[in-house]
This record gives structure tokens, C-alpha cells and sequence, in this order.
């Protein structure tokens, strides 16, 4: 959605696609990560001239307030309203109401000021003015105003006759204070013992403190008191781990990407060096082919098919210097041009300049990185007849650890999913690193291919046929008939804008062939891609 309202220049939509992406972050506790989008979100709306920032510092504000940090709350919700379009009343009254919430326990003459304000604009919705009346009785309540208070349980009572489609939210505690002020202690009491709805809402301890000081109840005050303040240090912490946990996951690929930095070197001249050699040999191979091309043709038939296997050599060959010179041309384009760049001392660059060129050079070298691992692999495999299966894989663990390595390369783009037909103990023997390179093979190229919509790893076992199968499905652009019996061919690429060599299916189905099994393209399926990896299950 993000690029294609870019695309079309929809920057508004755009925008309210990436903030949306920071609510959902802040929805599921990664209050880091959501808290991180919304400051990048405002940045780039201020570089694209997007005025609506009330939007984003109410975003801001949300997060805090759902992790009971008051004075940040109230500090990104007076910046939401400071940057708000007087003429965009639903982000005004939006930013009122939550000011009124936020501050009816604490400020509770502030918050009547908020609260009046988002009043008058309300009067004609039902159920924006019913908020309102709810909000005005709860602030009431804490500046103990009982004839405030019974002028908006009233008005409430009177509303929800003239309007029974009105949800019943917040009666409950409006009930509870119209008892507090009643003095029917005993219907407050017994009324707080069965309200099991909201012990994990601030706001909620808040009135129940409130109600147990007016009633003179201190020992039970002070127990919500501690409950409060139990809830809000749990907060923080859970907001505090996960904070932690998400930087130490940008440090950990920060120093991944310092490591691939100081050996780029060895692995450029490796890569220079291949290239080089191949080339020689092609060379070499060429010039012999045509000396001795005439004497060739007079051989018989077993010569001219050593003469054409000789020729598919010389084929394989070229494509895959063609193919090294193309995957690694870019890359080294940008490596090369950085580095000039950054060591011309005759170029005066910011630090921020300098450091997005120093990134590009880690990314491209770790791309350069890959690919020659990748051939590695190949030369590896071709070596081998069969692969040791000596681990003991709990099965369900395993995909859920490759699904976890996925969503960190998918981050958040697609939904990622994971189905299982097996028990939590189910273990089969393996070679432990040739699967998990499979299978993370098979779902990178599903990221790779797919734009939106979802990719999957589903696992069974065919206890009859003796054997355990992985299927990974996306919902990406498939595979055309065409090229359906191709798939598997190295340096096959049905689109060769892609980035890699067409050797990663290639690889899989040697892998899966050396572990006893085997690799196939489901072509039944019509949503994208499938492929399905079959292992025996002893």
C-alpha cells in the first residue's frame, strides 16, 4: 500500500499507512519500534511539506499514555494540539478529549477546561457528548463537586433513554461514583469486589483510590495505591524489555555489518581472483576449441559427443561468468564510488552523508558476501554423496526459530505465518544445518516474490508413507507454465532483475536430495508459490 500510494503521489494516504503501522506496533508492546516509526513518519512528512504532524505527536502521546507515563502523554498531546488546524475539528476534538482524560485525575481543573472545550463541539453527536458527560462526572468526582457530578449522571441517565443505541461504556464507574456520593457504601464495596473488567486500567485504580479516601477507607486506599503502582513498574518494564530487546537486535546486525566491513577486502580479491581465473579458462578453452575444431568434425560419433558435452561446458561456463560480472557489477560499482568519494579529501561531507555511504558499502559488500557463499555451497554439494543426519530435531521449535529469522529480513512487510499438524514433541533425525539452509532458502525467495499478502510454513507427517513434509506457500507473483520445468535449472531466473544467481533452488534440491528426500514445485497451487520438501521421518 506505502508504494503504491507513492507511486501515484498520494502522499496523504501514504502517510496514514506508516502511522497506522506505528499504532499496530504499539498495539502488540513494541513500544521502541513504534515509538521509532512515528519520529521517522514526522521527519519525512516535514521534508515532503506535510503539515498534518498533530497527527503523529498524537500517536506519540497514545503510546506514552497506554505505558502510564504521564508528563511525556501530556507533553506530545499540548504538541499535537499547538500543530493542529483549527478547521480540522476531528483531530481537535480528538486531542481535547484525551487531554481531559489524561489530566481528570491528576489536574482535575485542567481537565474541566479540556473537557469543555471538546463539550461545545460535541453537542450534536450522541455519542461523542455522551464521552463527554462521562468525562465531566469522573473529573466532578475527583474535585469531589457532587452538584457537578449529579448534574452529569443526570444528563447521562437522560441521553441513554433518548439514544439506547449508545454503548454502555463507562456507566459502570459512573455508577460507582453516584454511590460513593449517595453514601450507599456497601453497593460501592460489593460493586468493586465483582468488577473484574478493569484492574489493569490506570484510570480505573485511579477512581477506586478516589472512592476509598472519600469513604474514609485509607488501609484500602493505600492497597490500591500499591496496585497502582505494581501495574505502572510492570508497565514500564514490560515497555523497558522490549525496548532492550528490540536495540540489542539493531546492535547485533550493526556489528554483523562491521564484521562483513573489515573483511570485504579478502572477499573482493577472492572474487576478483575467480572472476579472473574463469575468464582465463574460458579464454583458454575458446582458442583450443578453434584450433582443433576441423579435426574434431572428421571423429566419430562418440567424438562429437565428447565434442558436445565439451560445448555445453564452454555454455556453463560463460553463463556463469555472465552471471558473476552481473550480480556483482553493482554492488562493486557502489563500493568503488563510495570509497572514492569518502577518501577525496577535496569532498567536505556531513556526517550523516558519510555515514549513509559508509552503510552502503557494508550492505554491498555483504551482498558480494553471499554471493560467494552461495557458490561455495555449490562446489560443496557437488562434492558430496549423501549428508549425515545426526541431529535430533524437535520439529515445531526448529520452524518457529527460521520463522523468527524471517520476520527479522520480512520486518513486518508481510504477514508471515506458521501451521503445524505435529505435537510440540515431535522430533525426527537430520542434518541440522543443510535443513534449516533449505528451508530458509525456499521462504526468502516467497519474501522475494510476493508484495503483500502472507507466506507460510506449514509441517505434517505421512505416518504411512514414513516421511515428514515441509510446504512453504506465498501469495506472490508464481511461476508462469513456462518456466515450471526450468525452476530447478542452475542459473535458471525467470525474472532477471532479481537479485541472485538462479543457484538457490538449485542448491535445495540438492540438499534435500543428499538428506534421503526431495524438492518439488506444486503446480496445483494458484495463489503464488509452493514448494514442498519431503524428508524421511526415521
Amino acid at each position: 500500500m506505502k508504494a503504491y500510494y507513492q507511486e501515484k503521489g498520494n502522499l496523504d494516504s501514504y502517510y496514514k499507512v506508516r502511522i497506522n503501522e506505528a499504532l499496530y506496533d504499539s498495539e502488540r508492546g513494541h513500544s521502541y519500534s513504534a515509538i521509532k516509526k512515528a519520529n521517522n513518519t514526522l521527519e519525512d512528512m516535514k521534508r515532503d511539506g506535510i503539515k498534518q504532524y498533530q497527527v503523529v505527536y498524537t500517536v506519540l502521546g497514545s503510546i506514552f499514555d497506554s505505558r502510564g507515563n504521564y508528563r511525556m502523554a501530556k507533553k506530545y498531546y499540548l504538541e499535537a494540539l499547538e500543530n493542529a488546524v483549527p478547521t480540522d475539528t476531528g483531530s481537535v476534538i480528538s486531542i481535547y478529549s484525551r487531554l481531559a482524560d489524561l489530566t481528570s485525575t491528576r489536574e482535575p481543573q485542567e481537565a474541566w477546561k479540556w473537557n469543555e472545550q471538546f463539550g461545545s463541539m460535541v453537542r450534536n453527536n450522541p455519542n461523542f457528548y455522551k464521552v463527554y458527560l462521562i468525562l465531566k462526572g469522573q473529573i466532578s468526582f475527583f474535585l469531589q463537586d457532587k452538584r457537578k457530578f449529579a448534574s452529569a449522571y443526570q444528563e447521562v441517565v437522560a441521553l441513554r433513554q433518548q439514544h439506547p443505541e449508545i454503548n454502555d461504556y463507562g456507566l459502570t464507574s459512573m455508577k460507582l461514583m453516584h454511590e460513593v456520593f449517595q453514601g450507599n457504601y456497601d453497593k460501592v464495596l460489593k460493586t468493586i469486589q465483582h468488577d473484574t473488567l478493569h484492574r489493569k486500567d490506570l484510570n480505573q485504580l485511579d477512581i477506586r483510590i478516589k472512592a476509598y479516601q472519600i469513604m474514609k477507607m485509607d488501609n484500602r486506599a493505600m492497597d490500591e495505591v500499591e496496585k497502582r503502582r505494581d501495574l505502572r513498574d510492570s508497565l514500564n518494564s514490560d515497555m523497558l524489555f522490549n525496548n532492550i530487546n528490540e536495540i540489542n537486535a539493531e546492535l547485533g546486525i550493526a556489528k554483523l555489518n562491521e564484521e562483513a566491513a573489515r573483511e570485504r577486502e579478502i572477499w573482493l580479491a577472492a572474487v576478483i581472483v575467480l572472476l579472473l581465473t574463469g575468464l582465463g579458462l574460458t579464454v583458454s578453452r575458446y582458442l583450443t576449441r578453434r584450433r582443433y575444431q576441423k579435426e574434431l568434425l572428421k571423429q566419430n560419433k562418440e567424438l562429437e559427443i565428447a565434442l558436445s558435452r565439451a560445448e555445453e561446458s564452454d555454455r556453463m561456463k560463460s553463463l556463469f561468468i555472465e552471471h558473476v560480472s552481473h550480480e556483482i557489477r553493482t554492488p562493486l560499482n557502489i563500493i568503488t564510488g563510495y570509497a572514492q568519494i569518502i577518501t577525496n579529501p577535496s569532498y567536505d561531507l556531513e556526517e550523516k552523508d558519510r555515514d549513509n555511504m559508509l552503510n552502503a558499502i557494508k550492505v554491498n559488500t555483504m551482498e558480494i558476501t553471499d554471493i560467494v557463499n552461495e557458490l561455495l555451497d555449490v562446489a560443496n554439494d557437488e562434492s558430496k554423496e549423501y549428508l549425515t543426519k545426526d541431529d535430533n530435531i524437535a520439529v515445531n521449535a526448529f520452524c518457529r526459530e527460521l520463522l523468527d529469522k524471517t520476520e527479522t529480513k520480512n520486518n513486518g512487510r508481510l504477514e508471515i505465518k506458521f501451521k503445524t499438524d505435529l505435537s510440540d514433541g515431535y522430533t525426527f533425525k537430520c542434518n541440522k544445518v543443510a535443513l534449516e539452509k533449505t528451508i530458509m532458502q525456499l521462504m526468502g525467495n516467497a519474501l522475494k516474490f510476493t508484495e503483500q499478502g502472507f507466506v507460510e510454513l506449514y509441517v505434517h507427517d505421512s505416518p504411512d508413507h514414513g516421511v515428514i513434509r515441509f510446504i512453504i506457500s506465498d501469495t506472490g507473483i508464481g511461476i508462469s507454465e513456462q518456466y515450471k520445468d526450468k525452476v530447478f535449472d542452475r542459473f535458471f531466473k525467470a525474472d532477471t532483475f532479481k537479485q541472485g544467481f538462479g543457484l538457490g533452488l538449485t542448491i535445495s534440491r540438492k540438499a534435500a536430495n543428499l538428506l534421503g528426500g526431495s524438492l518439488h514445485y506444486d503446480s496445483t497451487y494458484t495463489k503464488g508459490a509452493r514448494f514442498i520438501l519431503t524428508l524421511p521421518a526415521a
